[in-house]
This record gives C-alpha cells, structure tokens and sequence, in this order.
C-alpha cells in the first residue's frame, strides 16, 4: 500500500510538471546550462585556468624578486662604500697626521677633499660626499657638486648627522632630510675610536630604480623602507612574506629582508585583472566556444518565444491600451497552462471593468457637478449680502454719487453668482473682473486705509481656474484681517508657468490667533465653520475638481500678516 501511494505520489509530481509551464521552462534551462558548463567549464577550464594562474604568480614573483635583489645589491653597494672611507685608512691617516700637528687645517682639509673627489664624484649612486671631524664639526669638506640646497640645509644635515653619530658606533644607517636620502657612518681610528663622521646622499631615484621600472611595467604600487627610509606608516611587522592574491582586485608582494638596521623591505601591489590577462582572454575563448551551441539556443529560443514571450507581449500590449484608456481589450490566449488562464482572466477583467465604468460614470460625473455647484449656491448670499450693506451704508453717509458705480459693480457680482451660463472654469482675466468689483465695494468703506497690491504677470490673466476662486478669498481677508484692524494691505500675487498657476493672497490686518489658526485648519480639512464657510466652500470645490492635484496652504507664521497659497495643475485629470 505505501508504494502504491508513493508511485501515485510521483505520478501526481510528474503530471503537475507537465501542466506547469514555469516548470518547463526551468528544466529546459538549466539542462542547455549544465551541459557547456560541464563539458568547457569544469573539465577544461579548470584545469586551464589554475595552470595559467599558477604561471601569472611564479612571474610575478620572478619579476618581485629580480627587482629586489638589483635594488639590494645598490643598497649594498652605498654600504661598501661608506665602509671604506674606514677600512682604506686614507681619512684616518690625514687625520692622525693633523691630530699629531704635522699637517694643518689647510692642507688637512685638502687632502679630505682630494679623498672624497676621487672616491665618490664618478659613483652614479652618490649625489653628494661630506666629512668633518668629531673635535671640530665647523671643518666640513664636501663635494661641491650635488650638494645640498643651501648653507642652512648644510648646517642642518652637519647637526642631525652629530646627534645620530653619538649612538651609531660601527654601524651605517640611512636616513631622510628635505626629501633627500642620506647615509651616514661615524670614521674609526685603528683603536676603534671615533674621529670623524662620513655623510653621503644618495641618490634615491637609482638606488631605486629597479623597483621602479617593476612599477611602471606592471603598472603596481611600490611600498619602500630601508631603515629609517621610506615608508614608515605601513605596518609591516604584521604582514605575510610571499605573494598573496585576494581572489578579487588585488596582488600582493611581501619580502622582508629581516631585522637588520638597513634591510630592504618591500611591498608590491598589481592589479590582479591586469595581472590575469591570459585567463581572462580565455574565458572569451569559452564564451566563442558557446555559441557552437547556437542551434539548439534557437530551438530553445522558438520555444520559449512562443510559449512565453509572445503570450507576455499580448498582455502587455492589451494592459498599455487600457492604460490609454481603451475600455473592454482582450487578449486570444486559451491555453491550459498558467498563461492561458491569466489571459481568460484578464479578458474577463477588462470586459467587467469596462462594463461597470460605462455604468457608473455619468452618475459619478453628474453627483460631482451637482455638488460643486451646491458648494458654489452657497457662496452667493454670503458676499451679496455683505455687497448691499456697503451701498446702504455708502448711500447714508455720501449721498447718492457713487452709486451708480456700486451698483455696476454689484451687477459684476451677481453675474457671477449666476455661474456665467454654468461655466465652472474662467479666465484669470474674467475672474479678475469679478475681484476688481469686490474691491471697489471694499474700497469704499475703508478707503486710504486699505491699500490693494495687484502682482500679477500678463501670461497669468490667460490662466484658466474655478469661478469664484480670487473673490471669497479677498472677502475672507477682509473679514477676518484688515476690518478687525481697521485697514492694512492686501496683495494679489498670480503667475503661471508650464504646470501650474499660482495664486496668493496676503493681508497685513490683524494678526492670527490660536483659534483662528484652529478654524482655518479645520477649513483646509473642508470642515466648514461658520467664520470660515467662504473658505471652507473653496477648499471643497478645488479638491472636487482637481483631486489631490491642488495645493492649498494658509501660511500665518509672519506677525501680522496672514497668506493664502493656492497652486491648480495647468490640465484637470
């Protein structure tokens, strides 16, 4: 019984692969993959590859080793010569002669001269020769040729070479000053005592030059020290000797000469890509190699094409036309596997959605018009109102000059709040009109102690925006900052660019207060209250005509002044 079920088990396993399509086309993959990467990769490449990379290492350290011994056979040369100003005895027969009075300072220091002229001004690997005795430091002879940047520099050198002499015994070391190498070594009489001191500069670029050359070949990075030379921040107790490869970008050359005062170390970096030239071009080699398996990409390609690919691009294509807007696309796939189900799908959901959006959306669209206008009905009492105060209170106090003009102007507004033939969107230019009414009215009763600022761009006046915007928001400003202050200013700021009109109402009338800058937020939330309905009214209008595209802001920060910010995208979506 148990192998039974097993058998049916792997029967179900099986079936269910042959109905998957991702299956499939996993298991051809990886087949075309397996078979190259066997046959070129494990067994030929391999073994190719770890053969070369082995060569690429035993050249480079060939190379890393040549260099370093030449450069350490120049610094051996530079000790030998150091050492023989002791060990030929001509420097400490002058100076016992001198020391016993029987020569003097003149010919002492000829003979120093002589010594350090035919010793060292033809060695390529000395720049500059001096020596002085340990009694009188003042007596330097040197070579004339090469010699250091100036008296200071020279007196420099003469002090630190004396300092580092006290300890220095037999022994030669190296050392820097003003980016010049030195070597220094104290002279020694047959009984071993200190007499003198021998400096030499050298001549750091030929001593060098082997390792250099290896630099600019390999196109490396050399780090140097020998003794108290070079470079110093590298911590070279903790590295490894040897070439070490990071599997990734980097070679490195490790040789440490040992503890010696003067050894030679050296620390070599390559680039390992360049370094691996050969392995790479095989690689390539490999890659030329695959496309032999060019015919049964093809076939598998085909496959894949129709099976996959092309099923894809129909849904694709058909997904970028309803994105465009055509309703109710479908797609011709029937097949049994997961595409051909996604296709039925798909088919079936365009059709549905088409179906359901031809249904709903002139109700959607006549419910949004209806309360655009019910919001806009609203505003109409409120500044008629507000309009007829004014001309009675202009009448009592004038008499009747103005009004004529009071009452144009109220014509304005009331063809306005009529909608203008139930046109929703107007003119910048016709909304100003309506505003330049309104203000005439305000003028009026505050006269000089209202100034009104108009800031607007003449591409503006062709802006297109909601009826109704800039009027509600001059009466707000007025209520609500210049009457309680009893006058103060008013800007009117428009502009228009590519993407957007932008329209700010500033008043420097009362400043806001803590439950004024509540209701104004609870206006911008299109909670009307009622010293805020005005505002209220066109927050809830612009959101139901342009969505989340308006920006609306209220900005209360400046004392004094109070700004309204309005931005309207250019094209209502």
């Amino acid at each position: 019984m148990g192998e039974t079920a097993g058998r049916q088990q792997k029967k179900r396993l099986f079936g269910q692969i042959r109905q998957s399509l991702r299956a499939q086309v996993g298991l051809i993959v990886l087949l075309s993959y397996l078979l190259p990467v066997l046959l070129l990769g494990v067994f030929t490449g391999s073994l190719l590859l770890h053969r070369l990379e082995d060569q690429t290492r035993a050249a480079v350290t060939s190379g890393a080793e040549q260099a370093w011994t030449l450069t350490e056979q120049n610094v051996e040369r530079t000790l030998e010569l150091a050492r023989d100003a002791t060990y030929d005895g001509e420097l400490t027969d002058s100076w016992q002669k001198w020391n016993d009075g029987a020569i003097g300072d003149a010919e002492y220091m000829r003979q120093c001269r002589n010594y350090l002229e035919r010793k060292y001004s033809r060695e390529p690997l000395v720049s500059f020769a001096a020596c002085f005795p340990v009694k009188n430091p003042d007596m330097l002879m040197y070579l004339r040729s090469g010699m250091p940047g100036g008296s200071e520099e020279l007196q420099e050198l003469k002090k630190t070479t004396q300092m580092i002499g006290e300890t220095l015994d037999t022994r030669c070391r190296f050392f820097s000053l003003h980016e010049r190498v030195y070597l220094i070594r104290n002279l020694l009489n047959l009984r071993m005592e200190r007499f003198g001191m021998l400096i030499l500069e050298i001549d750091s670029e030929r001593m060098f030059l082997p390792l250099t050359e290896l630099e600019k070949t390999w196109n490396a990075r050399t780090e140097i020290r020998l003794g108290a030379v070079g470079n110093q921040e590298t911590e070279w107790d903790g590295l490894k000797p040897g070439l070490t490869d990071d599997g990734r970008e980097k070679l490195v050359y490790i040789r440490l000469a040992g503890e010696e005062e003067n050894a030679l170390d050296l620390k070599l970096t390559l680039d390992r890509r360049e370094q691996y030239k050969e392995i790479y071009t095989f690689r390539r080699r490999l890659i030329i190699m695959s496309l032999l398996l060019v015919p049964i990409l093809v076939l598998l390609g085909v496959y894949l094409n129709k099976r996959i690919v092309k099923p894809i691009t129909l849904l694709s294509d058909a997904s970028r036309r309803i994105e465009e807007g055509e309703l109710g696309v479908t797609v011709p796939l029937n097949g049994g596997d997961e595409l051909g189900r996604l296709g039925r799908s798909f088919s079936h959901m365009s059709l549905r959605m088409k179906e359901l959006i031809d249904r709903t959306y002139k109700e959607e669209i006549e419910l949004k018009n209806a309360q655009i206008l019910a919001l806009q009905s609203r505003i109409n009492p409120h500044f008629i109102n507000n309009a007829l105060e004014d001309i009675n209170w202009q009448a009592r106090i004038e008499g009747s000059e103005n009004i004529s003009s009071m009452v144009a102007s109220l014509s304005v507004l009331l063809n306005a709040t009529m909608a203008r033939e139930d046109r929703r969107l107007v003119t910048l230019r016709e909304e100003m009109e309506v505003a330049e009414a309104y203000i005439f009215f305000i003028q009026q009763r505050f006269g000089t102690d209202l100034t009104i600022k108009r800031e607007i761009g003449e591409k503006a006046m062709d802006g297109v925006l909601p009826l109704l915007t800039i009027q509600p928001l001059l009466e707000n400003a007025v209520e609500h900052g210049i009457a309680p202050a009893g006058g103060g200013m008013i800007i009117i700021r428009c502009d228009l660019n590519d993407v957007c009109m932008r329209i700010e109402i500033i008043n420097t009338g009362k400043g806001t207060e803590k439950e004024d800058r509540e209701r104004i937020e609870a206006a911008l939330n299109g909670q009307p209250t009622g010293k805020h309905l005005g505002f209220a009214n066109i927050v809830n209008r612009l959101r139901l005509i342009y969505g989340e595209n308006v920006t609306i802001r209220v900005d209360t920060d400046q004392p004094g002044q109070t700004g309204v910010t309005i931005i309207l995208p250019r094209e209502i979506r």
